[in-house]
Formats: structure tokens, C-alpha cells, sequence
């Protein structure tokens, strides 16, 4: 009895008092019965029906008001139906994130920032984050509260960047399994339709070699991808080892054989995944704009607000009776008491 419970249950113990009076009330009107039998040789059936009846009306009127006291509650209000994204933000934090396109301005600030802001924009929707290298991991489930994500991107640093390869291709996999498996939760009901988001945010430089492949992948699962590329496209800048200040002293991410490590933003790469995840590039100096357009004309997924614990009060009801049957018992007591008289 899923639909029906009270707020205050332990006054149904107060319902244990009904079998002893009903047995008491028997009881007397048989005493009386027979206390009327000793003095009287005809006695009026209709006297003692009359008690019946207002024992009858006087103990449902008990009963009314125990349920009453113990607030039963049942109608819980109708689920609200709404629309959402569920967008997974994956961030590169290899040390290319650490590069300097512009003076003193990191790629990984400048991710940082369009992520920031992105937010702003995606507040109705379910928002989750991934961190993402030689290897992948989710260090936010999807959630609707930004406040959270915002804490963990504040926490993203240059001493978290790790010196290791990129494979774009192990995000996309681990973002795709996270997007269809979160789908669902304790507290909503999934409606049909509706998309599912990946944003990459990246410099493009991938050592993987999967990452269009992987994407296809996720298109067939209900995944658009969209890259926002971090970085310029047509001059290379060397990678720092240490998040100080850049000075000429500043040490520079070398190869084996002592060569200058440079990186530039791959557009081309980031396209090319974006083509074959459904989806479309954007370069970062573009703002958030034309993303959040794309992201408006998705089909958002609908489904229902389950109302837990929404459950309505109906002692008034009760109330109600048990006014309803002290009126009868008056009434009828007036009733009879007239037809004696006549």
C-alpha cells in the first residue's frame, strides 16, 4: 500500500480501543435490556434500536477521528515533465595544455574560462567532467549542480597536468560509457528521445590514432561531439616543464635527442573527429556562442520528476465524517425524542 500512509502512525494504536468498546457496548445495552424486562412487560423493540443506532454512530465517529489524529495521506501530486542535456565537459590536461599561444595566457586558462562560462549557459541541464591524457577517468558524474563542477575546475592547476601522450580516441570511449549508463537515476524517470553531448576541449594533439573511429562509435549510441580547439593553428610554441612565470631560464619539454618540443593546435584533427561524431568544431577564440547555438537546436531528452514524499494530507476528510455522524446522532436522538412526546 505504496499509495496510502500517515503522518503520525503511532496514534493508530488508539484503534486497539474499538473491540472493548463495541464488547462494552453491547454489553450494557444488553444490561439494559434486561433491567427494562424486570419492570416492564411489553418493551418498545424501537427504544432499544434507537441505542443501537447511537452506539453505532458514536463508535464510527471514534473511529473517524483516530484516523484523523493519525493524518492519513495518500494522491501524490503528478510528475512534472522536463526537457535536458546531458553533456560530458572532457578536458586535456597533458603538459601541451601548459603552452603559452598568447603572452602569459595557458591554454589550460583559456579552457578553463570557455568551460566557465559554458556553464552558464547549460544551468538546466545535467553537466558532468572528464579529465583526460594517456588515459581518461570521470571526476564528476553528471549532476545539475554547477557549483560543484566549478570547484573542480578551479582545482585543475599546472601542477595537475601530467607529462604523458593524448589519446582523444580512450576519452571519447570513456565519455560514451558514462553518457549511456548515467541515463538514468534514483529520483527521475527517462522519457524517449532526446541526445546525449561530449565537448572536447583540446589542443588536438593525439597519440592514439582511434579518435575518429571511437567517435563514430558514440554517434551510434546517441553521442554528438563537438571539439573546441585550444591553441593556434599556425605557429608552433614550446611546452614548459613548470608553471612559473616564463623566463629565458624557463625549462622546455625536449625529446630523446635533446630537439625543442613544439606543439600547434590540430584543427584539422579536431574536425575531422567533430565530422564523425555528428557534431561540429569551434575554435576557442570564438567564444561559447556558436557552441551554444549548435547545443540549442539538439532534441533535449525528456523525462519525468518523480514527486517522492509529495504525498497530500487528507485528515479533513475524516474530520468531516466524524462531524458528519455526530450531527446524524444528535439529529436522530431529536428525532425520536419528539415522536415520544406526541
Amino acid at each position: 500500500m505504496n499509495w496510502l500512509r500517515f503522518g503520525n502512525p503511532e496514534l493508530l494504536h488508539f484503534l486497539w480501543l474499538v473491540p472493548p468498546l463495541i464488547f462494552l457496548l453491547l454489553f450494557g445495552l444488553r444490561q439494559k435490556q434486561k433491567a427494562l424486562c424486570q419492570f416492564q412487560t411489553n418493551v418498545n423493540p424501537a427504544h432499544l434500536q434507537r441505542h443501537k443506532v447511537q452506539a453505532g454512530l458514536l463508535l464510527l465517529s471514534y473511529l473517524f477521528v483516530v484516523l484523523a489524529i493519525a493524518r492519513p495521506q495518500w494522491g501524490v501530486k503528478s510528475e512534472a515533465v522536463a526537457e535536458r542535456l546531458d553533456v560530458m565537459f572532457a578536458l586535456d590536461i597533458s603538459t601541451s595544455m601548459l603552452a603559452e599561444d598568447e603572452k602569459s595566457v595557458r591554454r589550460l586558462a583559456q579552457a578553463k574560462e570557455i568551460m566557465l562560462s559554458l556553464l552558464d549557459e547549460l544551468e538546466d541541464d545535467r553537466i558532468g567532467l572528464l579529465y583526460f591524457a594517456e588515459a581518461s577517468f570521470v571526476v564528476c558524474p553528471l549532476t545539475s549542480d554547477t557549483g560543484t563542477l566549478r570547484e573542480f575546475l578551479a582545482a585543475v592547476t599546472a601542477g595537475t597536468l601530467v607529462h604523458s601522450g593524448t589519446r582523444i580516441g580512450n576519452a571519447i570511449e570513456i565519455a560514451t560509457e558514462r553518457l549511456v549508463s548515467d541515463q538514468n537515476d534514483t529520483r527521475i524517470a527517462s522519457g524517449f528521445g532526446g541526445q546525449k553531448v561530449l565537448i572536447l576541449f583540446t589542443d588536438g594533439e593525439d597519440h592514439g590514432g582511434a579518435a575518429v573511429e571511437a567517435a563514430k562509435v558514440a554517434t551510434q549510441k546517441g553521442v554528438h561531439i563537438y571539439c573546441v580547439g585550444i591553441g593556434n593553428p599556425i605557429r608552433s610554441v614550446p611546452i614548459p616543464l613548470q608553471a612559473g612565470v616564463e623566463t629565458e631560464a624557463t625549462p622546455y619539454k625536449r625529446d630523446a635527442s635533446g630537439q625543442l618540443v613544439l606543439t600547434m593546435l590540430d584543427e584539422t584533427r579536431l574536425q575531422e573527429i567533430a565530422k564523425a561524431g555528428n557534431g561540429n568544431y569551434h575554435h576557442a577564440t570564438a567564444g561559447i556562442t556558436e557552441l551554444a547555438t549548435d547545443l540549442a537546436r539538439l532534441e533535449k531528452q525528456k523525462f519525468r520528476i518523480r514527486s517522492d514524499g509529495e504525498y497530500q494530507d487528507r485528515f479533513q476528510l475524516f474530520v468531516a465524517g466524524a462531524l458528519i455522524l455526530l450531527i446524524c446522532e444528535v439529529l436522530h436522538f431529536t428525532i425520536w425524542s419528539r415522536k415520544q412526546h406526541r
